[in-house]
């Protein structure tokens, strides 16, 4: 089993180091300035996010984390603003809590947009994160990964449906919120759903421009900023 590991500013899954600070306010895909770059409060300063209509059939399930939350220190867990975690009930959500990431033995659950759709939205649709990367310069960044908390049964359905973009139907709800639904996993009937908005990412990765075209209208490749690189 792969190492899940949280920390004050981190979260760490297989050797891979994601951050945590500000994570509240963060959504697949918000972009803006990254603050204290090389310091260990490093963490995105949101300015906008990218219009949830043009992350249908992008988004993908990449894995679930298995923590075991006894092992965590109660303040490294709770460090972060007031998240939620999502539940089968018909509230959909529920507020997090060290004790209720205990009793609950609630999961992470990873969900992406890998690199290459990533650029293509940024030079065909993205047009205002575009911009406001090439305006912002070595700071700016854009959100490529998040790990949301679920409990078992929901991680259970995402797992059994796979990791492809096609296993996941995406549905706009609002400007901030975006409803991931697949089917139940095994005999059972309906669907599982999961609406990521504010609140509910628990960390985080992101992505930078590595190299523009001349007049930077166009970008040529985009480099990955996990926590602790610059």
């Amino acid at each position: 089993m792969s190492e899940a590991r949280v920390a004050k500013h981190t979260f760490v899954y297989n050797g891979e180091r994601y951050f945590r600070d500000k994570s509240e306010d963060v959504l697949m895909c918000s972009y803006g300035e990254k603050e204290d770059p090389l310091g260990t409060k490093a963490s995105l300063n949101v300015t906008n996010h990218v219009d949830r209509a043009l992350l249908k059939g992008k988004v993908r399930y990449v894995t679930t984390a298995d923590v075991e939350w006894t092992r965590q220190a109660r303040a490294d867990v709770e460090a972060e603003g007031q998240l939620k975690y999502f539940t089968l009930d018909a509230a959909g959500t529920a507020t997090f809590s060290y004790e209720k990431a205990k009793s609950g033995r609630l999961k992470l659950a990873k969900f992406v947009i890998d690199e290459g759709p990533l650029q293509s939205l940024l030079n065909n649709d993205a047009t205002g994160a575009r911009r406001f990367l090439a305006q912002e310069g070595k700071d700016g960044r854009i959100v490529s990964t998040i790990w949301v908390l679920v409990e078992g049964k929901i991680a259970e359905s995402f797992a059994a449906a796979g990791t492809s973009t096609g296993a996941i139907d995406a549905e706009v709800l609002s400007a901030a919120k975006l409803r991931l639904t697949v089917k139940k996993s095994g005999s059972a009937s309906g669907t599982t759903a999961i609406v990521l908005e504010e609140g509910t990412t628990f960390a985080y990765l992101m992505h930078r421009v590595q190299k523009w075209n001349k007049d930077k209208t166009h970008v040529e490749e985009l480099d990955i900023d996990a926590k602790g690189l610059n």
